[in-house]
């Protein structure tokens, strides 16, 4: 029974490593006004890679607590994400890929002063 376990699971993983790198590409774009697009739109169960660009001179954070801790993340990025939130530094990116839960999440910048001017959004996963 142990080596049907370990066959299965060895089977598996390159499958699973397929699906990654298979995953379509989405950027979110970060400035410290906004996070763009405003509304972020996925597919349930199914792999994305998601590229967060900030273009500003600060660095910016992304948080979407709910979204990640739902989220099915490959192993190596759940380092990127701590706490529902992923630190983008300046002129810099950060990508994620993962597999959505479906829901609404909220998401916003990192720090309050950012969320009151602006920086907010929402994603939506069916």
């Amino acid at each position: 029974m142990r080596l049907f376990v370990a066959l299965a699971l060895a089977f598996a993983a390159p499958a699973v490593a397929q699906e990654w790198r298979m995953a379509p590409e989405y950027d979110v774009l970060l400035s410290t006004y906004d996070i763009a697009p405003e509304e972020i739109r996925l597919k349930a169960g199914e792999p994305v890679r998601l590229r967060f660009v900030n273009n500003s001179n600060h660095e910016l954070a992304f948080s979407a607590a709910g979204f990640f801790r739902d989220a099915k993340l490959r192993r190596r990025d759940g380092e990127t994400v701590r706490n529902g939130t992923i630190e983008v530094p300046a002129l810099s990116t950060r990508t994620v890929v993962l597999v959505p839960k479906a829901g609404r999440y909220k998401a916003r910048g990192g720090s309050f002063v950012h969320r009151i001017l602006g920086m907010n959004g929402k994603i939506i996963v069916e």
